[in-house]
């Protein structure tokens, strides 16, 4: 507590004054806390998710539709997210391609499925974006040296991608993410990030980032932002 708040507690000598004001002044901290996350979250437009480990569970990488199995209530938290008007991108790291274990028939045979998962809750996504690349392989062969793209997250080049494309901004935007590279990704284009505790739940630590607030599931990151924001 800073000397300002000390001063504020020590304004009575009676203990129970002192408690009163205690009380009253952590409950002002709450309000004015809770004022500037409704303030982040008032001007969002545009929900970015990480697909695997979010709205799928990722026992590992997804290769066929068979593996593809939706995370309970996400297709119903994606409906919510629709329903409020906010467009939904899909932006995810597909490094089974550059190993040679994906081909592009197969991953739009899995993204059918997902389609297919959500319209049963009513539920849409209004696009995706995926990187094929990892710095260590291409083509299903180990490279002789680790070449970086920008569109694997932790880059934003997918972020700046969709933005460009369907116009919006990253102050309009809150990522929702499971990867250590997603909230470094959200970090770097400066949209806010909540992390999952489905997934990954942080533990990959591929790079040292952390989400700017942690939810239990999808179904209770859309109830925090619907809760949180009184926009449209």
């Amino acid at each position: 507590m800073d000397n300002s708040g000390r001063s504020f507690l020590k304004q009575s000598g009676n203990c129970q004054n002192y408690k009163i004001q205690k009380f009253l002044f952590y409950e002002a901290i709450l309000i004015n806390s809770k004022e500037m996350s409704n303030s982040i979250f008032n001007n969002i437009r545009v929900i970015l998710l990480d697909r695997d480990g979010v709205i799928n569970e990722e026992p590992g990488p997804i290769l066929s539709p068979e593996q593809f199995v939706m995370i309970p209530k996400s297709a119903e938290a994606l409906a919510r997210l629709n329903a409020r008007g906010w467009r939904c991108f899909v932006i995810t790291n597909q490094a089974a391609f550059a190993r040679g274990d994906l081909s592009e028939s197969v991953f739009q045979t899995i993204t059918e499925k997902m389609r297919a998962e959500l319209e049963k809750s009513a539920a849409h996504i209004d696009g995706q974006y995926y990187c094929p690349h990892h710095p260590d392989w291409e083509n299903g062969q180990r490279r002789s040296a680790a070449k970086a793209c920008n569109c694997r997250k932790p880059g934003t080049l997918l972020l700046e991608q969709a933005s460009a494309e369907h116009g919006f901004s990253a102050e309009e935007t809150v990522f929702i993410g499971d990867s250590t590279s997603d909230f470094a990704a959200a970090a770097k284009w400066g949209t806010c990030s909540i992390g999952v505790r489905t997934g990954h739940a942080g533990r990959d630590r591929k790079v040292s980032a952390e989400p700017d607030y942690w939810q239990a599931d999808l179904w209770e990151a859309v109830e925090f932002l619907l809760k949180n924001s009184t926009g449209t």
